[in-house]
């Protein structure tokens, strides 16, 4: 079954539709937010690549092991790019999330994938063309604390906003037209909470709600089919890598705070291994 003909598709838009008239109305204060959003990290969002060890091609304990080095390995050498080159760190990241974002949402196995790679920038665009000041200085603390200035006109942002979501509605139709009024939804109401909600909390519900959850449900299906496991298996599972991400992350706040800039390269180290195994997964089970 497609992932827009699923029933998780209409949870997710009945719940982003209720999200909205809850924000749309009421006076959500910044503890609501962050209450909200630190669950949703909590019970999805960090955990959702907990289970990449499950998806190895050796499932001896040596492969295990040597799963877990690579990982660690290619998170170390990320970081080490961070460390010499931030900028190119940086782009890298982008390039990788919108890949990333843009696959789990069309479970298409290709890189080049057109739909997906537009849906994957919008997912990191449209809030950052919202909210491009705040935006701009995120990405310069990442890249070591330096002043970003790029100045676009508000305009300008809304006509670039506008022109990439016709052509994001052009190439549905040119290779979705059976399923084009439903990714119209989804783009309606991820866009509709992006317009109305702060940057940071508006990403994590997005990226919690629709990414994660597109993303566990399309690892639940491979479990099922090629290991033969039961959702309670693959649940608990989850929980050993799981509750040392969650661990590990809180040990950061509670030293550290939440820096956001800080918090977007640590989540970048993850991402990178993650979307490596991820987009095997796409291409033998598709």
């Amino acid at each position: 079954m497609k992932y827009v003909h699923s029933p998780l598709f209409i949870f997710q838009c009945l719940l982003q539709g209720l999200l909205i008239g809850l924000f749309a109305w009421l006076d959500w204060n910044t503890a609501e937010q962050a209450v909200l959003g630190g669950v949703l990290l909590c019970s999805v969002g960090i955990p959702h690549g907990a289970n990449d060890h499950l998806y190895r091609q050796s499932t001896t304990l040596r492969g295990l092991l040597a799963f877990i080095g690579i990982y660690l390995g290619s998170m170390g050498a990320y970081l080490a790019v961070w460390w010499v080159a931030p900028a190119a760190a940086l782009v890298i990241f982008f390039a990788i999330s919108l890949h990333h974002f843009g696959q789990s949402n069309f479970e298409n196995p290709s890189v080049w994938y057109l739909p997906s790679l537009l849906w994957g920038i919008w997912l990191l665009a449209f809030p950052v063309l919202l909210h491009w000041e705040e935006a701009l200085g995120i990405f310069g603390t990442m890249i070591g604390g330096k002043s970003v200035n790029f100045s676009i006109t508000q305009t300008a942002r809304w006509g670039i906003a506008a022109a990439f979501s016709l052509l994001y509605f052009s190439v549905l139709l040119r290779y979705e037209r059976e399923n084009w009024p439903r990714y119209a939804l989804q783009w309606a109401v991820v866009t509709a909470w992006y317009w109305l909600t702060p940057l940071l909390f508006g990403f994590i519900v997005v990226f919690c709600l629709w990414h994660s959850m597109q993303s566990l449900q399309h690892q639940l299906i491979y479990y099922k089919a090629t290991k033969k496991g039961t959702f309670r298996q693959f649940a608990f599972a989850l929980l050993p890598f799981g509750l040392l991400a969650l661990t590990g992350f809180g040990m950061y706040v509670y030293f550290r705070g939440f820096a956001v800039g800080e918090a977007f390269i640590l989540l970048s180290l993850i991402t990178l291994p993650h979307i490596l195994v991820m987009h095997r997964l796409y291409g033998v089970f598709h």
